[in-house]
């Protein structure tokens, strides 16, 4: 409980110093503390043509808790299908961005970000008693130099009568991160506050706990296979040991690789919905523009037993272009209900009778 007092305080000193009449607390807040960031690898080799004016900066990314959708995770049962997984969805063990914190300018391949404040509770994990939360360290080309990083969202298609969603774009490129995805190696800014509980999310099971409060920990990784085989086995995927590293954050500098950013770039991808439910969409009229992009037609997805209320249902699935920075996939149907829900008392539209001129689906499953 002493790092929840910590924290406490902190919060508190924060709290006094934004107060401009308050005697003895002029100047600038000295950060809580310093992430030194090293970053490894060449530009040159990596650099999105084009983009020949960089202004590289490090950044903190605190991750979210992410399920992917039931399309992404069962076996596609036709190679068309297995092409829109392909492009359209993301790795399942992909880190998530939830919110984006403080960063700094790379200078001659080294970058220190100061942590002004604690993390937001919407990142942290856990109860009272315990909470724990993980970022990863972004290296970007802040296109834009606004002196921090846009993140953006995966790119949907029109539909018919909905409101159109806006799309949220970024022009940043992102080059490299600490943390991309679970199955491969990572090193995680952390921030824990009191107990650990070694089931919070992006487990880490095999190594130590993190130290309280802001800490850099490192592991090697895990194959979805074994994920798979754990869960069901009711347990959680086991680290190597070996790989395992927790350190504070004087103890050296996180690297990071530069890398080429069609590797990376989904770390700064948020996704409208964590839970892996899917929004169905209501077709358009006139057709929409699929060039480029992987469609087919497909069953209603499901991780159990297929739901009998929409067992008959063939939905169209659209990948997301290649062009495009945030991988997603569009979920047609005939049918459907307000908020894009497949079932109801009474639906929201119903084209079964008299489909869009453009549908290249069956109108329901043989």
């Amino acid at each position: 409980m002493a790092a929840l007092g910590a924290g406490r305080a902190a919060l508190a000193a924060l709290a006094l110093a934004a107060c401009d009449d308050l005697a003895g607390f002029d100047g600038e807040v000295p950060p809580l503390a310093t992430v030194a960031v090293e970053v490894t690898g060449s530009l040159d080799d990596v650099r999105v043509p084009g983009a020949d004016d960089e202004a590289l900066r490090a950044a903190v990314v605190w991750a979210t808790l992410w399920v992917p959708e039931a399309l992404c995770l069962v076996p596609p049962a036709t190679p068309e299908i297995a092409a829109v997984v392909a492009a359209g969805c993301r790795e399942p063990l992909a880190f998530t961005p939830m919110r984006v914190g403080p960063s700094a300018p790379v200078v001659d391949g080294a970058a220190a970000i100061d942590l002004l404040a604690l993390p937001s509770a919407e990142v942290l994990v856990g109860a009272v008693t315990g909470r724990v939360g993980y970022a990863s360290l972004v290296v970007f080309d802040d296109r834009d130099r606004s002196g921090t990083l846009e993140l953006g969202r995966p790119r949907r298609l029109p539909s018919g009568g909905f409101d159109p969603e806006m799309d949220v774009l970024s022009d940043d490129v992102i080059y490299g991160a600490s943390l991309v995805a679970m199955s491969a190696p990572d090193t995680r800014l952390a921030f824990r506050e009191g107990s650990f509980a070694e089931t919070a999310f992006f487990p880490r099971r095999g190594c130590g706990a993190p130290p309280p409060a802001f800490s850099l920990v490192s592991a090697g990784g895990f194959t979805l296979e074994a994920a798979i085989a754990a869960t069901l086995a009711g347990e959680l995927p086991a680290q190597d040991p070996a790989s395992c590293r927790e350190a504070a954050l004087a103890d050296g500098p996180a690297v990071v690789a530069l890398r080429p950013t069609t590797e990376v770039r989904e770390v700064g991808c948020e996704q409208r919905r964590q839970d892996g439910s899917v929004r169905y969409r209501q077709p358009p009229a006139e057709a929409p523009d699929l060039t480029g992009r992987a469609i087919a037609c497909a069953p209603i997805a499901s991780l159990g037993e297929p739901d009998p209320d929409t067992a008959s249902i063939i939905q169209l699935v659209v990948a997301s272009h290649p062009d495009e920075k945030c991988r997603g996939i569009t979920h047609y149907t005939l049918v459907g209900c307000d908020r894009g829900e497949l079932t109801c008392d009474a639906p929201e539209w119903d084209f079964r009778a008299s489909p869009p001129s453009w549908w290249p689906c069956p109108v329901e499953a043989p």
